[in-house]
Parts: C-alpha cells; structure tokens; sequence
C-alpha cells in the first residue's frame, strides 16, 4: 500500500453564532453582523449549544429544528410566547419562551414545544394524546424507543422524552412531525410512512432498522472521522462541517436508507469530561439525517492512541471515552458491544449483504471468533467496516482480522482513520476519514453515498461538502473486483 504523504490541512473555523433573544441578527464569526436567514425567520435563530445564544437565552428542541428562545426562569415571556418545558440542544430538560404561533416555520401545536396533537389529517389518529403518523409514535403510545432509559430521563410511553416522538422503522427519537401528517418537513419525516415507497426521498422501498432490513436498492452513506484538533477541545469541534455533511447526506436524491461512519467522533482525556460533551455536539449535527446511522469504533473512542485497546480485560480497560461512545451511539441502537454485524437484503432476498463492524481498538479472542463466525456467513456483499486501514498495524485488531477476512470472501473494507478520500484496488479498501477531523492531503471535507447498480455492482462517489459536487467514483463487483 503506498503510503499517504501529506501536510495538514488546518479545518476551517466553525462559524460561531451568537442569537440575539430578538432574533434580528446573528453575530458572525468575523465580528460583523448578519441577517439570520438560513433559520427562516429572525426570531427564531437556529443554533447548537446554548453557547450560540444571545444572554438570557437558550437553545431547545422545537418546531421541528433546533433554536434559541429565551429562558423562562431568566426573562418574563413576551406576548406570543408560551413558557414550555421541552428538550434542550444536549438533551436536557429546559422551560423556554416559545413562540405560540407557527413563526419557526415548523408546526409546534398548541403549546408551542411540538409535543402535543398534530394537525389534523387523514393520516393522522389521535386518541387523547397517543398520536400516530405513520411510522412515527407520539409521546403516549407504547413503541421501541429506549433513549429515556439510556440517558435517565423521566420516560414517555414511547421511550422518548421531552415530547419527542418515536419513529418505529429506526427506534429512534426525533421531533414531532412539522405540519400535517404526510407532509412532514424534511427535517422531521426520517420515515413517515410505514411502507418508506417514497423512491425519491427515503432510498426506495422497504426500511432499515437496529438489526436490519429489506430494502429494494442497496443505498447507504459513508461519513468519518469527526474531531477537535487538539485534545479537550469542546468548543473548536467541527460543528458547522459536520453538520453541513449530514444536511448533504439528508437532501441525497433518492436519500440513503442508513448510513455507517468510521470512528473519531472525540478528541478528550481518556478519564476526562469532555468525551460526553463532544458526543453531544456531534449526535446534535448528526441528527440532520433522519434515518439510521451505525458508528463504527475508533482509536479515541479507547485513549487515543492507535495502539490502545479498551474493554474488559484488556490493557487500557475500561476509559471514560470507551463508556461515553457504548452509551451515546451504540445503546440507542440496541447494542452492547463495541463489534456487531447488519443485514440488509433485497425483496425475497434476492441479494443479501451484510455490514460487519469491527473494533480494531476493542480487540479480544472472543471478537476474534466472532469475527470469522460473521464472515463464514454467505451473502452476495460483504462490508467490513473497520476505524483504522490496513496502514495502521499498531492498532492490536488491524493485523488479525486481516488475516481472518483474509479467509472469507468479502466486497470492500471501509475504513477511515487518515484524514482524506482514498481508494486501493488491490486492497479492496475505501478510506472516508474526511469527515471534520484535520484534513491531510488534497480532499476536501465530505461524504460518500453507496449505491447498488442494476447489474449488481456497486457504485461509491465521494462529494465536497460545501458544494456537494461529486468528485471522484469507483466502482467494484459484488467480490470488489474493480469494474467500469
């Protein structure tokens, strides 16, 4: 493998925000001032932390998108605005001034937060608070949710808190539906209908969940490496990149049904405090994609380094970052483990893939067996999603699975680790590690989309995220077997 020479690339600064309680103007990072377009109307300026806002203000959950409005215990509320109690940017519980009227431009029903009876509509049945919409299950009918449980938070019947709603095709929380059932924002409808037809919007027919599914096309897109420069540094996170990347991915026409990311997601002390906050950060931007995401472990979800390995038993144990990551991206979807494996298959199984995570920094005999147990299982398309390429030896799970992948028939590992785009043929690897972390090389930061071709190829294309333009494709056989 020839190996990347590169300078690095310093990250454009995240463009920080400062939202006025008015709403007027928001503050740029330069200094100057700037009309708050982009959140539609002024008075609702969109942001990520509490951090973006103005003084005497916070950023909450609502009307379908994330905004600054003023907090209640600090101001009275002004006339068109109601003191709500909903969901912080972070998760936590907060009571805002929230606008009674639909100014945000999302639908946030009688009480403003969003957690109340939708818009009536043919699609929508209502009884006394146990809204449904589709695939989607209001606060108070039972669904598959946990996320009130994995971050002990007081629980609705659907599993989620602060009036969030429950899409059952995903088992994830998200904001309530904007507008009238079926017509839900781009923003809040991850599968709004039960049966996902929608080719245009959602990948096809048929969903993906937790442990799966059928889907008539094998789309799905690639996001790595997503980090400060410099350890414990929570406020220089590459909020705006990251974000941008999952807006990209959320407006891809048809839109992937599930997506994978390679690993990084922090840069904190291994028995720090920041692991939690910049997980926080990232699953905030993360959330502008509404179908599901299966992260994949890297070398600072352990301590840092490459060559550090986490787990019971093992050198490095059990670090704060390596418990942080269980708990924020994994639990949500149902597993416990640091490796774990997908299927997702066509109609009638006429084509069967699997997706197989292993965590090169989580290493242990028991992954080792369960690694060639995976493998052994037939499929037409094998994806092995590993944080660290076949360059980066030190990391104690790179040099075994190789060796036990080297076994089994496979279409490509997908890995991240070095901050660029790459592709090895005779490797039959595809590097995506441009995901906000310090560049190096040429690339610029972006995505890339998988998708299945009619004659059972696969095509990968890489984009810039700041123009979305394609720039560069591949595309492998079924056995990653380079092809036209």
């Amino acid at each position: 493998m020839k190996h990347l020479r590169a300078v690095l690339v310093t990250a454009s600064a995240a463009l920080s925000v400062a939202c006025s309680s008015g709403g007027n103007t928001v503050a740029t990072s330069s200094g100057t001032s700037a009309s708050s377009s982009s959140g539609g109307n002024p008075e609702c300026p969109p942001c990520v932390t509490d951090k973006d806002c103005a003084t005497g203000s916070r950023c909450g959950q609502f009307g379908g998108d994330i905004y600054c409005a003023p907090d209640c215990g600090t101001v009275a509320c002004a006339a068109g605005r109601a003191c709500t109690q909903l969901t912080g940017a972070e998760g936590q519980q907060v009571q805002l001034c929230v606008p009674q009227t639909n100014v945000c431009g999302g639908s946030m029903g009688s009480g403003g937060a969003g957690g109340g009876t939708t818009s009536s509509s043919s699609s929508t049945s209502s009884t006394g608070g146990g809204e449904k919409c589709g695939s989607l299950d209001g606060p108070d009918l039972k669904a598959c949710c946990v996320a009130c449980k994995t971050y002990n938070k007081p629980c609705q019947s659907n599993g989620c808190y602060g009036g969030w709603w429950c899409n059952a095709d995903t088992c994830h929380c998200q904001s309530p539906p904007a507008g009238p059932c079926g017509t839900a924002s781009s923003s809040t409808s991850a599968s709004s209908s039960s049966s996902s037809t929608s080719s245009s919007s959602s990948g096809g027919t048929g969903t993906v969940g937790p442990t799966g599914g059928t889907v008539d096309t094998l789309r799905f897109a690639i996001v790595g490496d997503t980090r400060p420069a410099s350890i414990d540094d929570t406020g220089g996170y590459p909020n705006a990149v990251i974000q941008k990347i999952w807006q990209d991915v959320e407006a891809h026409s048809p839109r992937p049904a599930f997506a994978v990311t390679t690993g990084d997601y922090m840069f904190a002390k291994p028995y720090g405090a920041q692991a939690g906050p910049q997980l926080d950060l990232y699953l905030a931007a993360r959330a502008a994609f509404t179908n599901i995401v299966f992260p994949t472990m890297g070398n600072h979800e352990c301590t840092g380094g490459t060559a550090s390995n986490c787990g019971q038993g093992t050198a490095n144990g059990i670090t704060n970052n390596y418990t942080t990551f269980l708990n924020k991206m994994l639990a949500p979807i149902g597993q416990s483990l640091p490796y774990y494996s997908i299927h997702v298959n066509g109609p009638s199984n006429a084509w069967t893939a699997k997706f197989v995570f292993v965590a090169a920094n989580a290493w242990t005999s028991a992954q080792s067996s369960w690694l060639d147990a995976e493998l052994g299982k037939a499929t037409t398309y094998t994806f092995v999603v590993r944080h660290e390429g076949s360059i980066a030896t030190t990391a104690p799970g790179v040099t075994p699975s190789a060796q036990i992948m080297a076994n089994h028939p496979y279409t490509l590992l997908l890995a991240g680790h070095t901050h660029t785009f790459a592709y090895y043929p005779s490797e039959k690897q595809l590097i995506t590690g441009n995901g906000g972390a310090p560049l190096t090389g040429g690339i610029n930061y972006g995505y890339v989309i998988g998708e299945q071709r009619a004659d059972g190829a696969m095509v990968f294309k890489e984009y810039d995220y700041s123009t979305n333009a394609g720039q560069q494709t591949i595309v492998v056989k079924a056995d990653g077997t380079p092809t036209q």
